[in-house]
């Protein structure tokens, strides 16, 4: 391979990785990508593998658990600080809408600042 071609080659490879940099997800963009991607699983607090106030979810980035509890016991109504998981106990349409609300701005934050 002549040198020309090696840097024709490389100067193609540059193009290319400046290209992805500057087409970087906007915010809308990742908004836009978490609400689409994001699976909702249901579960009765009953079938947790742990009590509901130890339970962290199931570590997949890409599920949005709804724990419903059945007692009262188990604690409020709340979305856990990573929002990952939703606990519902006897929620009001509008509370659950808060609260999957919220899930999801969190998600959303922790994926714009890469954490």
């Amino acid at each position: 391979m002549r040198a020309s071609d090696i840097r024709a080659l490389a100067m193609g490879v540059l193009i290319i990785g400046l290209i992805a940099v500057v087409h970087a997800e906007t915010p809308d963009e990742l908004r836009t990508r978490i609400l689409q991607d994001t699976k909702l699983n249901m579960i009765m607090a009953e079938s947790l593998p742990a009590p509901a106030g130890q339970y962290k979810g199931d570590g997949d980035p890409t599920t949005l658990e709804v724990v419903l509890l059945s007692k009262k016991s188990d604690g409020p109504s709340r979305v856990t600080e990573d929002g990952e998981v939703i606990f519902l106990y006897k929620a009001s349409d509008k509370l659950q809408q808060e609260l999957t609300t919220k899930a999801f701005e969190i998600r959303i934050a922790r994926a714009s600042s890469g954490t």
